[in-house]
């Protein structure tokens, strides 16, 4: 089994590596203050209205499939390749 220290995931076709983040990063916030992303709008915080609502995709099977997820709920570790 490998062992990495870095987070890795896909955002708009480009590959990103990220080291040192805290576990309780929102998506919404690596987004919008990180990746200066801010077509994602926050809304209520809490996952409940939606207006921050990305797809994520994930690979099944050798499939890509998609999901919509609330990204002020979504910690960035979780899209870990």
């Amino acid at each position: 089994m490998e062992v990495r220290n870095q987070i890795r995931f896909l955002l708009n076709d480009e590959e990103v590596r990220l080291k040192d983040l805290s576990p309780d990063l929102s998506l919404l916030d690596y987004l919008r203050l990180n990746k200066d992303l801010v077509g994602t709008k926050e809304g209520c915080n809490e996952g409940d209205c939606g207006a921050c609502t990305v797809l994520v995709g994930k690979l099944v099977f050798g499939e890509l499939i998609y999901e919509s997820v609330n990204a002020c709920i979504r910690f960035v570790p979780s899209l870990d390749l």
